[in-house]
């Protein structure tokens, strides 16, 4: 019986190399198939881009009837009311609060509520800025700051501009009828935005003031 012969296996160090680069190659394939697989991504545990997207259109939303006004000019004695409207365009309740007034010109002869408030989908809620009398004259700036739990804008703010005048000759004797505002600029606003505002008359006369008929709204612009 011939003897079988023995076979002898070698490896050389280029062999060697090669095989090791070959099996990284199949583990960081391997890697790579097992996260995109994975439900984990990079934004967390089972949060997907689009996960993130529905949930930010899901969110509260905050905006205004309108980001600034210009009052033109008013009187330094002249008291008033100038109103904006705060509308919640999300799908979740907005949390409206607190709201800071801040003056950037001018003197502070302006105030505004400070408690909280609620505001659902598609509703609105009024924030109203009491002003004067001007204890200054010349420019005046306002900045009301409005903190919310809109996510996106966590505060939001609007301006108030005004000039403050001296008063006018006040008439000797009589009723005296005075409007709080008489020109309003809010610039561009979207077309189908509400709007909201207020105007408050009183009698700085020595006699009573009687209004006679109804106001009536005149369009010069528009519709």
């Amino acid at each position: 019986m011939m003897d079988s012969p023995d076979h002898e296996f070698s490896y050389s160090g280029d062999s060697v190399r090669g095989a090791r680069k070959m099996l990284l190659v199949i583990a960081l394939g391997a890697l790579a198939l097992a996260a995109a697989c994975s439900p984990s991504g990079p934004n967390g545990p089972g949060q997907s881009s689009s996960t993130l997207i529905d949930a930010a259109e899901r969110a509260p939303a905050l905006a205004f009837d309108k980001l600034e006004a210009d009052l033109g000019v008013v009187p330094a004695s002249q008291r008033g009311i100038y109103t904006f409207m705060v509308i919640n365009k999300g799908q979740q309740v907005l949390q409206v609060g607190p709201v800071r007034l801040r003056v950037e010109q001018g003197c502070d002869a302006a105030e505004t509520v400070t408690g909280k408030d609620t505001v659902k989908p598609g509703e609105t809620v009024l924030l109203p800025i009491r002003l004067g009398p001007h204890r200054e004259l010349g420019p005046h700036l306002l900045w009301i700051d409005v903190s919310s739990n809109d996510p996106a804008r966590p505060v939001s703010g609007v301006a108030l501009r005004f000039q403050v005048a001296e008063d006018g000759a006040a008439s000797a004797t009589g009723p005296r009828l005075r409007v709080d505002k008489e020109v309003i600029d809010i610039g561009i606003v979207p077309f189908d935005w509400p709007l909201y505002e207020q105007f408050t008359l009183r009698n700085e006369g020595d006699a009573p003031l009687v209004i006679q008929g109804t106001p009536e709204l005149r369009v010069e612009g528009g519709c």
